[in-house]
């Protein structure tokens, strides 16, 4: 007995997939093709939520497919971000096919973060604001302010200025 395939639902140019838990992806209706005929899950993550569907391998085992993945044609060794930090919203304009470091430069402030502030943080030994930048492997320092805010915009310069179009200061 298959199971029943849940119904996409469409509003203007966008598709709506509806996934396990309640949740549902947004596509553009151009990529329905792409997605329909599977039933979609989702995969909850601590900061996060992304839709897959799962396979069966030919060896008996099964393989996670993401649906972002699968709209972007994304290659093995390559990722695919995206630009709003949602991982529901697998909208072309809101998903581009990346490395590795090009995708954690488009990263979020850590959940751990008293600043306030990506790439600030308190050095109390010092009683001021260090901003930091991550460039490929190291950490670059930036430098050492009063305020969380004059780090923080040290950090969105050079942010600017070494991740380009990844540049993510929120």
């Amino acid at each position: 007995m298959t199971t029943p395939k849940r119904q996409i639902r469409f509003h203007e140019n966008k598709a709506y997939i509806p996934l396990t838990q309640g949740y549902e992806a947004v596509i553009d209706a151009s990529d329905a093709h792409l997605v329909e005929g599977y039933n979609w899950s989702a995969s909850v993550r601590k900061r996060n939520c992304y839709a897959f569907r799962t396979v069966r391998l030919s060896n008996g085992k099964q393989r996670q497919i993401l649906m972002h993945r699968a709209i972007m044609g994304a290659p093995e060794d390559m990722e695919v971000d995206h630009k709003d930090h949602d991982g529901l919203n697998n909208q072309r304009d809101n998903l581009r096919i990346c490395t590795r470091r090009e995708n954690l430069r488009n990263g979020q402030k850590r959940t751990c973060n008293v600043s306030g502030y990506k790439g600030v943080h308190k050095r109390k030994d010092r009683d001021k604001w260090q901003a930091q930048i991550r460039d490929g492997k190291t950490n670059k320092h930036l430098g050492y302010f009063d305020t969380a805010i004059e780090a923080y915009q040290a950090y969105c310069e050079a942010s600017e200025r070494i991740h380009g179009e990844f540049a993510n200061v929120g």
